[in-house]
């Protein structure tokens, strides 16, 4: 923490809404392979999608990191999650519009056992046969839900969180949660109460394949090892993608949490290896294969000393991670309460990738970013889904 510290002192607070003719960032980093990175931004953005122009209603927002996946026809969908999901699709990314039609939505069930509150779909996986796994960040929030949690100062915040997982066609995106015995990937490690302030899994990572194996990456707010809170990693066999996921756990991978079993079965407790020696200090938001490099590079937004800024680190094997860089000082809006432009939920994805799913990028690729226009007021729901053009150079 203390080289992040010394950088972001370094170059100061940065306006992201304030670019000079030309953005060049030159970053060292890669203690994983002896050697540094150096990328080179693009100084305006694309927006991809606009809330003023291009909004279905008043709640339709880039609430997510950007996942996209090509279709077998060529086709492009692009979802950026909110509870009330919908995706983006065209023949390419530079034709993506909104489809106004909302393809899924939790019932917001007042019982924390069913995990079918609120969910955000965050991680797309292909089964074959046209159907798609996805995977969500499901959040159950007790002071939603009258007579179930006490409001107000001092009171916990009941925020009860999962991993579940759903299944949709390719053609509709309209993803429906799995049945009950197969819908969680990893819960928390204790039944729900009403004293809880947050537990369990909170927000994933894209999913990667690697040989026999699929990866993602999940933050928890209490499963972590050291510390509670912090990134997992999670795996499972390509012949078993739906119910094989297994956290990694004192180097090894083992069943996720579980308090709510099937009947017959004990709840299921464990803690995972906390990523990143306490360097990866946020939320990992995209994980991706550079290819020109060998290495495996996850990027998330984070705070230091007041100074915001999108984050990665690299690895050779998805379990080992080189100290954290700086990638561009785009402000977060969490940390702060301040009037101006701001953004989050970082996720790479390379237009040209070979991967249905878009997990590896070569030397040019997109950040796609959330942007929070809260120039004169905040927070609204004004939210844009814009891109920067990145460049690794040599």
């Amino acid at each position: 923490m203390a080289r992040l510290t010394n950088l972001m002192n370094r170059i100061g607070h940065w306006n992201a809404t304030i670019w000079p003719a030309v953005l060049t960032l030159v970053m060292s980093t890669a203690a994983t392979s002896g050697e540094s990175l150096h990328f080179s931004i693009s100084p305006e953005p694309e927006e991809v999608y606009s809330y003023e122009r291009q909004r279905c209603d008043w709640r339709s927002i880039p609430d997510s990191p950007a996942r996209a996946y090509r279709r077998r026809d060529g086709s492009v969908a692009l979802i950026a999650a909110h509870f009330r999901n919908r995706v983006l699709e065209g023949p390419g990314f530079a034709e993506l519009r909104p489809n106004c039609s909302v393809v899924s939505q939790g019932e917001e069930s007042a019982d924390p056992s069913a995990y079918d509150d609120r969910f955000w779909v965050q991680s797309l996986i292909p089964l074959g046969d046209d159907r798609i796994l996805g995977l969500a960040s499901q959040e159950f929030s007790g002071l939603r839900h009258d007579g179930l949690c006490a409001k107000g100062p001092g009171k916990p915040e009941c925020w009860y969180l999962a991993i579940v997982g759903l299944e949709a066609s390719e053609r509709d995106f309209s993803f429906k949660l799995l049945p009950r015995d197969r819908r969680l990937i990893a819960g928390s490690n204790k039944p729900f109460d009403t004293g809880i302030n947050a537990a369990g899994f909170l927000t994933l990572s894209n999913a990667v394949f690697d040989q026999d194996h699929a990866y993602f990456i999940a933050w928890t707010e209490d499963a972590a090892e050291p510390g509670g809170r912090g990134n997992c990693l999670f795996r499972a066999p390509r012949s078993d993608l739906v119910t094989g996921w297994r956290m990694m756990s004192g180097g090894r991978f083992v069943s996720p949490p579980n308090p709510y079993p099937a009947s017959g079965q004990e709840p299921a407790q464990a803690k995972c290896d906390r990523l990143g020696s306490g360097d990866i200090t946020g939320k990992v938001r995209s994980l991706i294969w550079l290819e020109a490099k060998n290495l495996w590079m996850v990027v998330w937004s984070t705070r230091v000393n007041d100074q915001g800024g999108v984050y990665y680190a690299t690895s050779t094997d998805l379990r080992n991670w080189s100290s954290a860089s700086l990638l561009a000082p785009f402000d977060p809006p969490w940390g702060t309460t301040e009037k101006k432009i701001y953004y989050d939920y970082p996720s790479i994805i390379d237009h040209d990738s070979r991967s249905p799913v878009f997990q590896s990028a070569g030397n040019t690729f997109h950040l796609y970013l959330t942007r929070f226009n809260w120039e004169s007021k905040r927070p609204t729901m004004n939210r844009d889904l814009v891109r920067f053009k990145v460049t690794l150079d040599r």
